[in-house]
């Protein structure tokens, strides 16, 4: 009964080790299309166990390198040189044709609408870091550079959290507490719903830092409401968007190119989703909706490569 047992298996371990041959065979041979569809699927099973919340980080790291050797993550590296590493934008911060003003803080920019009043996107750099903790500051503070001034009064039980774009915990590790501060000026926030926030929000938030930044190093990222004209609610004066974007971007230098990939999250009360991939749009549908034009300094055939299809899976 044992010995039948054992043998049986042993058949089924062998019948194993051949289809994953088989498979690996197929692959090698396959054209890069092909190697696509065939990591997608690898990929959604990996992803069980990737994002699942509550692997050990080790695994989780071991599990990102695997992803990033694959043709579906890697995505499209397109030629570029090399962008100044000291901006918070790769190849330009988005340009506009709505006069937006420029604020430059420590470690972010804002391009501020002051007609709505709102900031319309804000764009920083981050880089590996040293985890320290510094303490959050205590108020938000109008921003006296703006028309508006919008102040933190206009948000009291409003029913919506004062929203950061460029985030507390990612300008305070890599530019310091002076910096940090200036996250809280009002020219830096808008409405959202707390549990987009405090949930799926800041989940990205945290991946581009706890995991982008030690794979890729230097990360640049973008990121701004999307607002429906005119505005169906408001805070006070400053109107409630619709969904929120994000463009993270990163330079391989072995490659000698540029990859970026945009992300689209309605503004719903959404804690948590490890189908991140749900998300993924390409630049010229964020585009589209914003008015903003994305890599301004690149040659428009590079922009055109770089942002007319979505990344084909999250990061």
């Amino acid at each position: 009964m044992i010995r039948n047992l054992l043998r049986f298996v042993g058949w089924v371990c062998l019948l194993v080790l051949l289809s994953v041959g088989v498979l690996g065979l197929f692959y090698v041979l396959s054209e890069r299309s092909q190697k696509i569809a065939i990591e997608q699927q690898v990929l959604n099973v990996v992803d069980t166990v990737r994002e699942d919340g509550t692997t050990p980080r080790s695994v989780v790291d071991a599990l990102d390198r695997f992803a990033d050797g694959t043709e579906v993550v890697k995505g499209d590296i397109v030629p570029a040189p090399p962008p100044d590493k000291d901006a918070t934008a790769p190849y330009g911060e988005p340009a506009d044709r709505l006069g937006l003003k420029r604020l430059v803080n420590r470690g972010y920019s804002v391009g501020y609408d002051d007609a709505l009043p709102s900031p319309r996107w804000s764009s920083y750099c981050v880089f590996p870091y040293k985890d320290v903790h510094l303490e959050r500051p205590s108020s938000f503070k109008s921003d006296v550079r703006t028309t508006a001034r919008v102040t933190t009064s206009e948000y009291v039980r409003s029913g919506y959290d004062r929203g950061h774009l460029a985030p507390n915990y990612a300008i305070s590790v890599c530019y310091g507490a002076e910096a940090q501060r200036e996250t809280f000026l009002l020219s830096n926030i808008v409405p959202q719903l707390h549990a987009l926030n405090a949930g799926l929000w800041k989940d990205l938030e945290q991946r581009i830092m706890k995991r982008y930044v030690e794979r890729y190093g230097t990360v640049w990222v973008q990121v701004g409401p999307v607002i429906s004209s005119p505005s169906v609610k408001q805070v006070g004066r400053v109107p409630v968007p619709s969904s929120f974007w994000m463009v993270v971007s990163e330079y391989d230098e072995p490659a000698q190119g540029i990859r970026a990939i945009a992300y689209l999250v309605p503004h719903e009360e959404k804690w948590r989703d490890v189908e991140l991939t749900r998300y993924v749009v390409s630049i010229r549908r964020l585009e589209e909706l914003t008015g903003l034009d994305f890599f301004p300094k690149l040659p428009r055939p590079t922009q055109d490569r770089l942002e007319s299809a979505p990344a084909p899976r999250a990061w």
